[in-house]
């Protein structure tokens, strides 16, 4: 008798981003496009905040996964987090993945993460050693020094109603297809401190 492997499905759990916020990053990108030419930008609609990468998740192990995440839901009260600055990893010298950082709000997007990861630590997922909270605006094909862009990215310290009103978090699935990542919520774990 033949057996069938489990599924697998690339998992991370996000904080989504509204509608309305994902068109000012919009515009801030079409923004920077006429200067950094060799990039590729994320797509409108698969802005997310990352809180933590799964990698490939057995899609027998997803129901434990999401009552976790719910577990760490359920103590969270709703909290307004503000994005602002535009930085890049590594740096801005040497840039991969440009940036859109959180202005206001940082310290609880990191114990957010800080929560999921010790609670997923449980079901054998490592844990993260460094966290940035963040948005990716793109990530560059080729070296390009950002650096003499340095003044031009000051104006996106502040991105004026780039605020969002946390109040649950998302297992999301992600598929890599030729035109792109496609993201779909899995399980949405709402606050309910």
């Amino acid at each position: 008798m033949k057996t069938t492997k489990p599924e697998t499905l690339r998992c991370f759990v996000a904080i989504e981003i509204p509608q309305p916020i994902q068109a000012l990053l919009k515009n801030v990108q079409t923004r920077l496009h006429s200067e950094i030419r060799k990039a590729s930008w994320t797509r409108s609609g698969n802005f997310h905040l990352t809180l933590k990468f799964l990698g490939d998740v057995h899609s027998e192990r997803i129901d434990d996964v999401s009552k976790v995440i719910q577990d760490v839901a359920d103590v969270q009260t709703p909290s307004p987090i503000a994005f602002g600055g535009i930085g890049a990893f590594p740096n801005l010298y040497r840039p991969r993945v440009l940036w859109v950082g959180v202005k206001q709000g940082a310290s609880i997007v990191s114990r957010l993460a800080k929560s999921v990861n010790l609670e997923l630590k449980h079901l054998g997922f490592p844990t993260d050693a460094r966290f940035h909270p963040h948005l990716t605006l793109a990530r560059l094909r080729t070296p390009m020094n950002l650096e003499p862009l340095k003044n031009m990215l000051r104006q996106y310290d502040t991105i004026d109603r780039a605020v969002v009103n946390v109040k649950e978090i998302t297992l999301m699935r992600s598929e890599l297809r030729p035109n792109g990542a496609v993201y779909t919520p899995l399980k949405i774990c709402h606050f309910s401190a």
